[in-house]
């Protein structure tokens, strides 16, 4: 039998898509995938590991971890029984987009965004339409909720978007939710950047989805623990779709660890918030350079030279940003994270000389 035809068993939408992957390079400063430049702190992580000496590792985790969704309830705001904890937030959107989608369900997406929106759709045989951010690269609110309403089964908006960093009003989010009993997912994986959120809005629409990370705010990327918030009846359907044992208990008990100290991981993140506008300053000054506003803990930018000079040439003097240039409407695009008053001042000394290089290589 040929190695290829058990292949063409394949869905063909799936073959027919690119995986979603992230080339490994070497680096001194790293900007480029939002996550937090703080780790977490040191006596935190003393506190974690002493547990984990202490508990057999020979037996599962919680099959439920109802501590942390209780924590989890605490801190958003919400119902215990409503929250869904997973290995990330990418696996609570894998469950979402596999129970309530399938061939012949409509996904609608604004673009670009989060790749794994579009990658997860195709994979269940949904088809997914996108529609296309305005030319400053902010949402195009009439035409999402045109395409939506009109015969959509599932909106998904990333709130603040990545990797544009733009906001969907929530007024406007609301106003959807009025008009439909469909599934409204928002992607808050940035929330704590941002100082907005929908999920006031739970008790009142049983369509809505929050979804919610540790990977940015929490420093906790490493680890893998993401959340959703719904209605609890629509929790223990989309439950069904999630891997038992999920989150391992050193995740568990990393999350439980940093919800309780939260306060000393806000610190950090209002630094974050406190560098963010100033980074666009000093990047918009820079001749050539349009930075873009943003909400999340990242910034998109674009240059008059080709996106691949730029992470090349940073990447060259050890400075790690992310080339988004292969997304729609970015070909002129790359992303950067904010990072430490430091790094950043690093970033922008080396992104002006680069510039200047090139404009003199014309």
């Amino acid at each position: 039998m040929k190695n290829d035809s058990v292949i063409k068993r394949i869905k063909p939408e799936v073959r027919a898509i690119s995986a979603y992957t992230l080339r490994e390079y070497e680096y001194e400063i790293k900007i480029n995938q939002n996550e937090n430049p703080y780790d977490v702190p040191c006596e935190l992580k003393k506190e974690i590991l002493e547990f984990a000496m202490e508990r057999s590792w020979s037996r599962y985790p919680p099959f439920i971890p109802e501590e942390l969704k209780e924590r989890l309830a605490e801190y958003a705001g919400w119902k215990a029984d409503g929250v869904l904890v997973g290995n990330g937030s990418n696996e609570i959107i894998q469950a979402l987009l596999t129970v309530f989608l399938e061939r012949g369900k409509k996904l609608v997406i604004p673009s670009p965004t989060f790749t794994l929106y579009r990658l997860i759709g195709t994979v269940v045989g949904a088809e997914v339409i996108s529609v296309p951010l305005r030319n400053d690269y902010t949402f195009d609110c009439d035409e999402i909720e045109k395409q939506f309403l009109k015969d959509g089964d599932m909106l998904i908006i990333c709130n603040p978007n990545n990797p544009t960093g733009c906001m969907y009003p929530l007024s406007r989010i609301e106003s959807i939710l009025q008009k439909t009993d469909a599934p409204v997912v928002v992607d808050e994986a940035y929330f704590e950047f941002a100082g907005e959120t929908i999920a006031g809005l739970l008790k009142e629409y049983g369509n809505l989805v929050v979804l919610r990370t540790f990977s940015k705010a929490f420093s906790l990327a490493g680890l893998r623990v993401g959340y959703g918030l719904m209605n609890p009846d629509m929790a223990k359907e989309v439950g069904k779709a999630k891997l038992p044992y999920n989150i391992n208990f050193f995740s568990i008990a990393s999350a439980l660890k940093l919800l309780e100290n939260y306060t000393k991981l806000d610190t950090k993140v209002k630094e974050i918030i406190g560098e963010r506008k100033p980074l666009i300053d000093a990047m918009n000054k820079i001749e050539g350079v349009t930075a873009y506003p943003s909400k999340a803990n990242f910034i998109l930018f674009e240059t008059p030279f080709a996106p691949k000079k730029i992470f090349e040439r940073l990447l060259a003097e050890g400075i790690l940003i992310r080339d988004v240039s292969s997304y729609p409407m970015l070909e002129k695009a790359l992303r950067v994270s904010v990072s430490t008053q430091s790094d950043n001042r690093r970033f922008l000394n080396y992104l002006t000389r680069i510039l200047y290089e090139l404009k003199d290589e014309r």
